[in-house]
């Protein structure tokens, strides 16, 4: 079946969502927290300014304790410090003096969205994904009488639980989140899905369900190619519907639909509903007649450590950041193909990759430093690898033999990756004289408006490969984009990591972000 035949899959789903699914009983979570080993962390971007204490205070981000990683995404930021010496989460409490591993009463309450923290004082947080962390700040580094630089902290991370038998209610009184769920084997579902359905590419699969009397929310989970299932919203539906807007050809999706009544209690977990995505009717197969040439004018930048990059001045989010393994720069597969114009092959017997662009092909295969290259044997420093699930290839073997021009930047870990055509037509990889950003490049003397007469700002270097570089509590870097439709800048990776906007103005610049802004002049 296509996607067209929208009122099959319908009635389909009002059919598959019914007491024919697999059910559970009602759940009821442990009385204690049990807690995973002690591990040691460092919060040194910290929050320039006071807390949104009345509102979301992670709404710029801040570090996810699951992956301890800075992120500005309020959706998977934990905890977030600013530097007036307050701590802010989905909801925090201090908790008496205690070792961090001894477990924790579930059913505490008293929780509040932020505190000001206390040098040995320990800290029960909610994370991002509902389960919980117990933190203690071991040390808070000041660098005048009124501000901090950098906390140090030890932390444990809440030890899932296992279901009981289902035999006793659960009460939640929202001091507690939902349990862990265990949705089953995707491998088992894909051998006795529930019912298939097919859809073409470049489109979003609209799954509607029937409501079943005191069903009144609901979790939707996905996997993809046979992975872990992944919950797909941050918060419950409360609408028999979800819209999946990021499905990509050649892969099938397993749903599962769980289910919840007004209490906030499990009810059922659906069977599975399998999707394969396809690609569209009219796309001819590649063959050797007709292979798509590389993408000659294609402007690549991606940083170390960075899952953000540019191409042609978009943004584009990578699977997995680029890494240095053995002195050589790994970048995922699938960006590195798509931005480079090539079609890939993958050979799951022989755990091999061939990479095609115009007459050129590229055999790689997994851990091997032996590759091919239009039929000849070239060796590698690094052999391509799988990591978090992610194939990732060297970045400089892949780029050079299809004829790019690589350029690795040691200040700010950026590779910037250009046709060489395009390289030799300009005698430097600076944006053209008509393009509206290069008003932007330079080095600004920047100037933080507040109080009687405001402070300095440090200097902002924007650089013509998509780089910024700044001063904040050290040397920072980040990247920047061009909005073409209004001219303006979009910086990732600025002050505390937040998102900024840059406008011209008659004498200089203005870097702004909800509100808040600086003011730049262009530096002698």
């Amino acid at each position: 079946m296509k996607k067209g035949i929208a009122s099959i899959l319908l009635l389909f789903m009002l059919s598959i969502f019914v007491p024919g699914a697999l059910f559970f009983g009602s759940v009821q979570a442990a009385d204690t927290i049990t807690w995973g080993d002690k591990q040691s962390g460092v919060y040194d971007k910290l929050h320039p300014y006071t807390l949104n204490w009345s509102g979301d205070v992670l709404d710029r981000g801040g570090l996810n304790l699951l992956e301890l990683k800075y992120t500005t995404s309020s959706s998977d930021a934990d905890i977030v410090i600013n530097q007036y010496g307050d701590i802010g989460a989905l909801a925090i409490r201090k908790l008496d003096s205690e070792d961090l591993t001894k477990p924790t009463d579930r059913n505490v309450t008293g929780f509040t969205n932020s505190l000001e923290i206390e040098q040995g004082a320990v800290y029960l947080v909610v994370l991002h994904d509902g389960s919980h962390s117990k933190i203690k700040i071991d040390r808070i580094l000041p660098d005048n009488g009124f501000s901090i630089t950098k906390v140090t902290f030890s932390y444990v991370l809440e030890v899932p639980e296992q279901e009981n038998d289902g035999s006793t209610n659960s009460q939640n009184n929202g001091t507690s989140p939902p349990v862990s769920l265990d949705l089953g084997s995707p491998e088992k579902d894909i051998l006795n899905p529930s019912a298939v359905y097919e859809f073409e590419e470049n489109g979003s699969i609209t799954l509607p369900w029937k409501q079943l009397n005191g069903h009144v929310s609901w979790d939707i989970y996905r996997s993809d190619n046979g992975k872990p299932y992944v919950k797909m919203t941050d918060f419950k539906l409360t609408e028999p519907q979800y819209i999946d807007n990021y499905t990509f050809a050649g892969h099938t999706y397993l749903y599962k639909i769980a289910s919840y009544d007004r209490n906030d209690n499990l009810i059922s977990i659906s069977s599975a509903l399998k999707v394969t995505i396809v690609k569209k009717a009219s796309q001819a197969p590649v063959n050797e007649g007709n292979r798509t040439p590389v993408n000659e004018g294609n402007r690549i930048l991606l940083q170390i450590d960075n899952t953000t990059a540019l191409v042609n001045l978009k943004s584009h989010t990578l699977e997995t950041a680029p890494f240095i393994y053995d002195g050589r720069t790994l970048v995922p597969l699938r960006f590195i193909s798509e931005a480079l114009g090539a079609q890939v092959k993958w050979n799951g017997e022989q755990r091999s990759i061939t990479l095609t662009v115009g007459q050129d092909t590229i055999v790689l295969v997994i851990g091997q430093s032996a590759a091919r290259v239009n039929g000849k044997t070239v060796m590698m420093d690094v052999p391509a690898m799988i990591y978090n699930n992610t194939t990732m290839v060297p970045v400089r073997f892949v780029s050079e033999q299809l004829n790019q021009k690589i350029t690795f930047n040691d200040e700010t870990r950026t590779i910037l990756i250009v046709s060489k055509d395009a390289a030799e037509a300009s005698d430097d990889n600076s944006l053209s004289t008509s393009d509206p950003a290069d008003y932007f490049i330079g080095k600004w003397n920047m100037w933080v408006p507040a109080g009687r007469d405001g402070a300095s700002g440090g200097t902002l270097t924007i650089a013509a490969d998509g780089t910024i570089s700044f001063y904040w509590n050290g040397p920072q870097t980040g990247t920047w984009t061009l909005d073409q439709a209004t001219g303006k800048l979009l910086l990732s990776g600025y002050k505390s990591g937040w998102d900024w906007t840059v406008t011209r103005t008659e004498d200089g610049i203005t870097v702004s972000t909800f509100g808040v802004h600086e003011t730049g002049t262009r530096a002698k």
